[in-house]
């Protein structure tokens, strides 16, 4: 009123009648300073899961917001499908959530898990709230492919692996079929969670798969790098198409006996230094086991005798040809050709028994010098047969040959 006294009752009054339509404005949406969010925009009415559309169809909602504080900020999708698409503390200023019609899901189907699913066609909203104010998107979503990927026949063997490259159980072989094109990948997954890739996400057309899982990591740049620790593990199978839609399936896997196989030459003694044609020499080859897994070995045992016509792989019937993943000393000489062709260590001798961690073993044999040479460097090595030669070369010893008539059979011909 004009001309009346504003008396403290009044001003009060004034006060609180102010303060109740800021609330109001507030919770209305509005603007106002109580507002905490405002300014809330879709760039879309129109979405198809998986285009890669701009405008309008979309392949992905965009909805931006403005915070005039941090504050708590929830969005939740409702329509055919609900689902809480945020949830979390935001500082002040300008956001963007993007929805590409993909929810989080965890439906049992079979063998597998549907992870995440396209929603299907239909009209949404998206609503966001922060601290009482509320605003809501409404959308279409058109043309949405539902049908996730299937993973089915999963099959995981062995289910035990010890990964010491002695070729015994050191892999598992993981098969599975899938019904569309997706992109698979293959983790095997510890107990804390540490995930390492066995499979990187790879697209693959429907069908049967074959993915060997060890206890190394494939990917590394050290081809021989560190074995997983012993432990139980999860084989996580994974296939996403095209659209969203994402399953997984899990196994168990248990690492036992797991490491790298070391050893170490103590001793290489090659004697005498001098032989007339057609005597032997003695090979003495002490080696300890120097990791923390146990070295399986192959004949011929400790003893065994050689001509320089002979090889391991040729002497009593083939018996001794290589295993892959079992272990034996070698002896070779500097020139030797195989009859024309390399041929690495042809004497070859195992431990006698598996040499376990921390052991020590002397093997060896003799060897008949057949051939006509005046002298002849030996040497001897380590080798895990069909892997690798794990230490070459060492103990390098001179033999002198003198020479006398020999009969032809014996002499023979150059092993082959």
């Amino acid at each position: 009123m004009l001309g009346a006294r504003w008396t403290p009752f009044t001003l009060m009054v004034c006060g609180l009648a102010a303060a109740l339509v800021a609330m109001l404005l507030a919770g209305c949406g509005g603007t106002g300073t109580g507002a905490v969010l405002s300014d809330v925009r879709a760039s879309t009415h129109l979405i198809v899961p998986g285009s890669s559309g701009v405008g309008e169809p979309a392949g992905a909602l965009e909805v931006r917001y403005t915070l005039h504080r941090d504050a708590q900020v929830d969005a939740v999708l409702e329509g055919p499908v609900r689902a809480e698409l945020l949830s979390e503390q935001q500082r002040a200023g300008e956001h963007v959530l993007r929805f590409n019609g993909v929810v989080s899901a965890h439906e049992r189907a079979g063998d597998y898990t549907v992870v995440r699913k396209v929603v299907p066609d239909g009209d949404y909203t998206i609503t966001i709230s922060a601290e009482g104010t509320q605003h809501k998107v409404s959308f279409t979503v058109r043309g949405a492919h539902t049908d996730p990927p299937s993973l089915d026949n999963i099959v995981v063997h062995p289910d035990v692996i010890s990964p010491n490259s002695d070729a015994v159980d050191d892999v598992s072989e993981v098969t599975f079929r899938t019904d569309q094109t997706a992109t698979l990948s293959v983790e095997l997954v510890a107990a804390d969670g540490t995930g390492t890739l066995m499979l990187a996400p790879t697209e693959k057309g429907p069908g049967e798969h074959n993915v060997v899982v060890s206890g190394q990591d494939p990917f590394s740049d050290d081809p021989a790098g560190e074995i997983l620790p012993d432990g139980t593990y999860t084989i996580t199978i994974r296939a996403q198409d095209h659209v969203g839609n994402s399953v997984e399936a899990y196994r168990p896997l248990r690492i036992e006996g797991g490491g790298s196989p070391q050893i170490q030459v103590l001793r290489v003694e090659i004697s005498p230094r001098q032989i007339m044609l057609g005597q032997a020499i003695s090979v003495s080859i002490t080696v300890k086991n120097v990791g923390k897994v146990p070295l399986r070995t192959q004949g011929p045992d400790p003893g065994y005798t050689y001509t320089t016509n002979d090889s391991y792989s040729s002497i009593e019937g083939h018996r001794w040809v290589d295993r892959a993943g079992l272990w034996r000393v070698g002896v070779d000489w500097d020139g030797n050709s195989g009859g024309g062709g390399p041929y690495r260590y042809p004497f070859r001798w195992g431990f006698g028994k598996t040499l376990m961690p921390g052991e020590t073993v002397t093997t060896g044999g003799t060897i008949i010098v057949l051939k006509q040479e005046r002298t002849m460097w030996f040497y001897a090595g380590v080798l895990q047969e069909g892997i690798r030669i794990v230490l070459d070369r060492l103990g390098r010893t001179r033999v002198d040959i003198s020479f006398c008539p020999l009969p032809t059979t014996l002499l023979g011909a150059p092993f082959t």
